[in-house]
């Protein structure tokens, strides 16, 4: 009865720690991401880019990485990054967020915590058409071709040491 009874605790601990380190893991797991996008030209001078760039994974969280937009009317326009985070989180999305600039290409690191499995932007223009594309992460330069807004995106993984 009383081997029983240890084995039942020995259990129980082992369950409540393997629950435990997996939520460290997480927490532990930092990494250093990197992004390239290049948009494409302004035909004139009154069609700037909106775009919201962000991360996600297979339990439908976000973390919203960038936001460039001129007004905060603007931002239900991108649609996609709209339902997704902003939304729901109007905090998270003004943390990131930065006024509309000329640049064609953009270049962001970013140090982040947890697991991430992709990585998604979305472009709009005023009085133009919109684009989003997303595709998996990996600690291999990663790059994907769009097709009426965004040139490319690339992006890479590297693990902290």
């Amino acid at each position: 009865m009383k081997s029983a009874l240890t084995f039942c605790i020995t259990l129980l601990c082992g369950i409540i720690f393997m629950n435990n380190s997996s939520a460290n893991t997480e927490a532990l797991f930092a990494q250093k991401l990197f992004v390239q996008i290049e948009l494409t030209p302004f035909l004139t001078k009154h069609q700037p880019p909106y775009f919201a760039l962000w991360l996600s994974n297979d339990k439908k969280q976000h973390k919203a990485l960038v936001v460039i937009r001129e007004k905060v009317k603007w931002l239900r326009d991108l649609k996609k990054f709209w339902r997704d985070i902003a939304r729901e989180n109007r905090s998270e999305s003004d943390a990131v967020t930065s006024a509309t600039n000329i640049n064609k290409k953009f270049n962001y690191s970013y140090e982040i915590e947890g697991i991430w499995q992709y990585i998604s932007l979305e472009v709009v223009r005023e009085n133009g058409s919109r684009e989003l594309i997303y595709f998996p992460l990996s600690s291999k330069d990663a790059c994907i071709q769009g097709k009426v807004e965004i040139v490319v995106l690339c992006a890479q993984l590297a693990i902290n040491d």
